[in-house]
């Protein structure tokens, strides 16, 4: 494969072989750059996907970085949906991790019939409300943590509308929150 060329296939395998002591060197990594971040004036943040929430025999990877990175290092951008994808609860970390998480990221997916933890199994994306995630119980916990910011993803493809359409619709939605 010639240099600078993505190897999806690759990625994936790598992504499907971590197991926890990998988080837990992820964990140190965040904490480095956490400190390297600071020192910069910013702060470092920690997103996930659904593939974090793989379970192992002394935990789950995604509650090792939560628990191994530094607070005053390491933020958390919590992925709704791709939480949710994993067979987890938003508000639960929200609620008992109040103080991580300074980012929301939202989405929505349509329902499948068991949790997804693997990338290339990626549930339907769809525009918010017209999928299984409730979104009132999540941003009522965010209230009370510290998320100072919310992002809108939406997913592509686009098979049922146009972008713009698609956008239209979760701003909707979002106003209908109030």
């Amino acid at each position: 494969m010639p240099p600078g060329k993505f190897d999806r296939q690759a990625f994936m395998a790598v992504l499907t072989s971590l197991t926890l002591d990998d988080y837990k060197s992820i964990a140190e990594q965040c904490n480095k750059m956490g400190e390297q971040a600071k020192k910069s004036g910013l702060e470092f943040a920690y997103h996930n996907h659904n593939f974090e929430f793989k379970p192992f025999s002394g935990g789950i990877g995604y509650d090792e970085v939560l628990h191994s990175t530094d607070p005053g290092l390491v933020k958390f951008e919590l992925d709704c949906g791709w939480m949710v994808a994993a067979g987890h609860d938003p508000v639960a970390y929200l609620t008992k991790f109040p103080t991580r998480y300074r980012l929301l990221h939202i989405k929505d997916f349509k329902a499948t019939a068991a949790p997804s933890l693997a990338l290339d199994a990626t549930p339907v994306a769809t525009e918010l409300g017209r999928g299984h995630i409730d979104y009132k119980p999540i941003f009522a916990a965010a209230k009370k943590s510290a998320v100072e910011w919310y992002y809108v993803e939406q997913e592509p493809p686009f098979v049922e509308m146009p972008a713009l359409e698609a956008i239209k619709v979760d701003y909707e939605y979002l106003h209908r929150m109030d």
